[in-house]
């Protein structure tokens, strides 16, 4: 079925092609940016639920250190006043009885009608500390118990029986919270506080955070009892009771018993690895996976004055579940995204398919021979088929134009060939010329003229040579005739020198290399008025280079016109026509040898020039 459909609809159609290809490239693209997106929000949402959990935990943390601080400030006060410490300390060791007539000792005794006692000390504190719920003092050697509660407004004494705190006590410091638990029970006991109670018959409510402070007679230094001041854990839910993410809290005391917890704390996905909770690092969040809630974000923390150890719990789905509506908004988008695009790419394929039709069409017709068949485009068109298409009946056109010209052009060929064979006769008319008129020159008696011929004819048939590379000799013999030439007309007062190396002669050097060197002599040294006027050619071989130096002694260059020449040289502006000078002469050496081919000039006012060429051996 996928062969029929690729045969169909995509073998032989290159837009259909382009369509899926860019399909595929859409699709896997917003599909990659949407998870992107989603997962990137997921991961900040993540991360800044555990950053509010941990600053819960940190919160949590300074409740429990500040009732800590509370109860200590409290014992300190206790023992700055030696009257309240004095009362505090008979009242344990002597019992209440004694204690009330101690204190109506005192104030008959006294001459002040106020007397100071703990009981208005201990009503003040709870109004310094609205959590403070219960502040008991403890006897040790009688064992009873004096508990405040309701704001200092109720004391009352309490005996223990058999060792153990009366159910009376427990019901009256927890109030509410205290639940008998049946001899049956499932012994989960999940609220309770110890107080060394062995059968742990009693369940409390998550109430208290208990302080407990030793008390000393500071006369014989033994402890006397203790005060224990219980705080409402209330507090500790007003610090998390913003918890849309589902995140769960709790305290623990040193026997895994329950202090506190919040409403939404599941017991038994707890209980099942609380262990392995337990046991987790301190104070960082770590990523566990929960029998109930999957991955869960759990810290503990055990950083209390008190020694409790705080958890937190925080589901990975919860802080995440939020973000429902965002994640099928993403959705939604991409697929509109998705289909909008492809929508927009089928309809540009469609023209630009039609178009590439239309070109097709055109070229199956002149396939055919039919030339006359134009492609229809627009005037203002610039893309690329837009060109072709421009191109192809500029074509078609320049292909009727050739058709219609190329029986004329063979003509045109013919004729050509034709004149060209005439124009090689031309030469050799000039030199059979040039001889007539030196045999009659000699026939006269006028052989100086003759020579003059003879040396023109020999530069004409050299210059006229279809040749690039020459033998030195060829270059060296084409430089005597011009020399000959020139010392002939100028009656004797040239003279020439010339020293080739034994073995350079037949060695191939660029055609009209030395002589343009002579003919700048010539021209712009030359002293006409001297008889003593003499140029010097030298070729010697160097290592890997052939140096080839001209040396004169005329009028020499100026220093500002040899700089400037020299800079000249350094340039590189080929000329093609004008003049074959120095310049000339270095650009064709460089075409034939590269840049080790050098052209140096050095000269002195009124003593003379020195022109070497130097170019690599082949």
């Amino acid at each position: 079925m996928f062969s029929r459909i690729y045969q169909k609809h995509f073998k032989r159609k290159v837009f259909n092609k382009l369509i899926l290809i860019y399909t595929v490239i859409t699709i896997t693209s917003l599909v990659t940016l949407a998870v992107f997106a989603y997962q990137s929000v997921a991961r900040d949402e993540i991360n800044n639920s555990v950053l509010e959990q941990q600053r819960h935990v940190d919160q949590m943390n300074r409740f429990l250190n500040q009732k800590v601080e509370n109860a200590q400030i409290l014992l300190q006060q206790l023992y700055q006043d030696n009257t309240l410490i004095g009362d505090a300390v008979y009242f344990l060791e002597n019992g209440y009885e004694s204690y009330i007539r101690y204190r109506l000792d005192q104030f008959s005794g006294s001459m002040s009608t106020y007397q100071r006692d703990f009981d208005s000390f201990y009503t003040n504190a709870f109004y310094r500390d609205s959590d403070i719920k219960n502040i008991i003092l403890f006897s040790n050697p009688l064992t009873f118990a004096y508990m405040y509660t309701d704001n200092g407004r109720n004391n009352k004494l309490y005996n223990w029986e058999n060792g153990h705190a009366s159910e009376a006590f427990l019901r009256d410091r927890y109030r509410d919270g205290v639940v008998k638990l049946p001899s049956e029970a499932n012994g989960t006991n999940q609220h309770a506080i110890g107080l060394g109670d062995p059968e742990q018959r009693y369940s409390y409510g998550n109430q208290l955070v208990t302080v407990t402070n030793r008390i000393y007679n500071s006369t014989t230094l033994t402890t006397v009892g203790t005060i224990s001041v219980d705080f409402s854990t209330a507090g500790l839910g007003s610090l998390v009771e913003d918890n849309s993410r589902g995140a769960r809290y709790a305290v623990l005391n040193d026997e895994g018993k329950f202090v506190y917890h919040t409403s939404n704390w599941k017991l038994d996905s707890f209980n099942k690895q609380a262990k392995d909770i337990l046991h987790l690092h301190q104070n960082q969040p770590e990523r566990i996976k929960l029998e109930q809630d999957g991955w869960t974000y759990v810290t503990v923390s055990k950083i209390n004055k008190l020694g409790l150890t705080v958890i937190a719990m925080l589901p990975q789905k919860g802080a995440t579940a939020h973000l429902t509506t965002l994640r099928n908004t993403i959705g939604i988008v991409s697929v509109v995204c998705t289909v909008g695009v492809l929508l927009l790419t089928i309809l540009a394929m469609s023209r630009l398919s039609k178009r590439t039709q239309s070109i097709v069409h055109a070229m199956k017709q002149v396939q055919e021979g039919n030339l006359d068949n134009p492609i229809m485009v627009k005037e203002d068109s610039e893309d690329e088929l837009g060109l072709i298409a421009k191109q192809f009946n500029r074509m078609c056109e320049d292909l009727n134009l050739y058709i219609n010209r190329v029986y004329k052009s063979e003509l045109k060929q013919k004729q050509a060939e034709l004149v060209a064979l005439q124009a090689q006769i031309k030469p050799h008319f000039l030199y059979n010329t040039l001889e007539v008129i030196r045999m009659r020159a000699v026939a006269k008696g006028a052989h100086d003229v003759g020579e003059m011929i003879y040396n023109l004819a020999l530069l004409f048939r050299h210059m006229i040579k279809d040749k690039a590379m020459i033998s030195l000799n060829e270059e060296i013999e084409n430089c005597k005739r011009y020399l000959e030439l020139t010392r002939l007309r100028y009656r004797d007062k040239l003279q020439y020198t010339i020293q080739v190396e034994e073995g350079l002669l037949g060695y191939p050097i660029m055609k009209l290399s030395i002589q343009p060197i002579i003919e700048n002599y010539l021209i712009h040294g030359l002293g006409l008025d001297r008889a003593d006027n003499h140029i010097a050619i030298e070729a010697a071989k160097t290592k890997d280079a052939l140096v080839i130096t001209v040396t004169d002694n005329g009028r020499g260059i100026e220093p500002q016109r040899l700089a400037a020449l020299q800079q000249e040289l350094l340039e590189s502006d080929l000329k093609d026509e004008g003049s074959l000078g120095l310049k000339n002469v270095l650009n064709r050496l460089k075409i034939l040898y590269g840049e080790e081919a050098q052209l140096t000039i050095n000269s002195t006012v009124d003593v003379g020039t020195t022109v070497t060429l130097t170019f690599p051996l082949i």
